[in-house]
């Protein structure tokens, strides 16, 4: 099974065959600092991917702050972006000249203001060069559209947000400079300006994310945060110089599934301008040893013994298809059961030898089923017929990408006709404290009524733990 990559990156192959098509659009986002030596006004003009719009990080900005390219209010950029003929309901493919550098923060911006189908184009232009690609000379004139503002405030940190932060420690922070800039042996490139980083603070360069312009892949980049000492289960801020390559790390943040997670928008220009905010100098704090122990969970056994009345339409707008295995196949499935439990502290599966694991899911008497949306997988279901009249629904889940299309109750209800199917007297799920908070109040609505209460001690699973897993399956293909 090849590397997981991921589902924010797209390959030039894929983005060569959109080229033109409705509700398709390609956004230049070149940008760099002057020692990058390079011009993206320029270089677009001198040759982009055909149809590409010029999004320029300095113009589609707050004019009114002093500090570089802030985050502009919600009605300018959608006014500017308007203009470029993109609405929030396109899918949107935003590229750099190496890959990634500024497209992340274009990326991330088109995200915070209300659009879905955002992706960042794998090799950057540098990439479609390379590979003999069709360019353009000629300077698109889209037709204007109307760009509906949906902002998530909430993924933008302020200063005084920042300063709060540094003070209890209640997020933590991932700082996208280079390694010299953030032990303060290298001068920061904008004059004047301390050099250091925040107290608490974590380093991961931006640079060090990818590699020849290809965001490296998911095992590779949970490592990179295990070994910088952030753990992907706790929130976490990620700042840079100007708020453009934090952007960088928030991306390959939520390609992990992580997604509490917010951008500190005035960044070092911000706190490293000011007198009093703390700077400190030199590598980051050590990492603690893991004092993680067991969590409780409260368990809540629930039954039904009687098909569901409900019946919810297919969801529209999405191509769905619900596909039952046969023998599935072990890497398949632990790829389904981290990218659905790993939110929900499903471990137990993960840890089986494949000698147990295949004893459990190849049994006759258990079933999963896979739901594809748009041709990926987007989640599972599994069944075990416990008796004749006992059928167990073991596990139900949407991955990430998934959710909030409307898929939930909908996939639910399917799973539960197939868990009737063969006539049982009853059905029964357990779920507890850890899974999604609303999991215990869907089951109910759809005719589940709770029968046992009980408390049970899981082990959570480390980054080390995790990633010694990833290698045997890796290792197993």
């Amino acid at each position: 099974m090849p590397a997981e990559k991921s589902r924010f990156v797209v390959s030039a192959d894929w983005v060569e065959k959109q080229l033109g098509a409705p509700e398709f659009r390609i956004v230049d986002a070149s940008w760099y600092l002057p020692a990058h030596n390079r011009n993206g006004a320029a270089e677009y003009a001198a040759g982009h991917i055909p149809g590409a719009v010029f999004f320029d990080q300095d113009a589609i900005a707050d004019q009114s702050s002093k500090l570089p390219h802030t985050l502009p209010t919600p009605s300018y950029f959608a006014e500017e972006v308007g203009k470029l003929g993109i609405s929030a309901s396109d899918t949107i493919v935003v590229y750099d000249g190496p890959g990634f550098l500024a497209a992340p923060r274009a990326w991330w911006m088109f995200r915070v203001m209300g659009a879905k189908n955002v992706y960042v184009l794998d090799g950057g232009l540098d990439g479609w060069k390379a590979s003999g690609r069709p360019l353009e000379t000629d300077l698109p004139e889209p037709k204007p559209a109307i760009f509906e503002i949906s902002f998530d405030r909430k993924r933008v940190t302020s200063f005084q947000q920042m300063q709060d932060i540094v003070e209890t420690g209640s997020r933590q922070i991932a700082d996208a400079r280079s390694a010299g800039r953030f032990t303060g042996q290298e001068a920061e490139p904008r004059a004047g300006m301390r050099s250091g980083h925040m107290p608490g603070a974590r380093s991961i360069p931006s640079s060090v994310l990818s590699e020849n312009g290809h965001l490296k892949d998911l095992a590779t980049l949970r490592s990179i945060f295990a070994t910088a000492g952030v753990d992907l289960s706790a929130p976490v801020v990620t700042s840079c110089g100007s708020g453009v390559t934090a952007a960088v790390i928030t991306l390959a943040l939520e390609s992990l599934g992580h997604t509490d997670n917010t951008l500190y928008d005035g960044s070092w220009s911000e706190w490293g301008s000011k007198e009093e905010t703390p700077v400190v100098t030199g590598p980051a704090e050590p990492i603690a040893a893991s004092a993680h122990g067991p969590l409780t969970a409260h368990v809540t056994k629930l039954e039904m013994t009687a098909p569901p009345k409900a019946s919810l339409p297919v969801p529209v707008n999405i191509q769905t298809a619900i596909m039952r295995t046969h023998e599935i196949p072990l890497p398949f499935y632990r790829f389904l059961h981290r990218q659905v439990g790993a939110r929900w502290h499903w471990y137990t599966r993960l840890r089986m030898t494949d000698a147990e694991l295949k004893a459990t899911i190849h049994d006759p008497r258990v079933s999963i089923s896979v739901l594809y949306v748009n041709g990926a997988p987007a989640g599972f279901f599994e069944l075990s017929q416990q008796t004749e009249e006992l059928v167990e629904l073991s596990y139900f889940g949407l991955i990430e990408h998934a959710l909030g299309l409307g898929l939930g109750k909908w996939f639910l209800l399917q799973a539960l006709y197939s868990a009737w199917q063969a006539n049982p007297k009853k059905v029964v799920v357990t779920t507890n404290s850890l899974d999604h908070p609303r999991a215990l109040q869907l089951y109910q609505q759809f005719g589940f009524s709770p029968v046992e209460t009980s408390s049970a001690l899981v082990d959570p699973i480390s980054e080390t733990e995790l990633l010694q897993l990833l290698k045997r399956d890796n290792t197993a293909l």
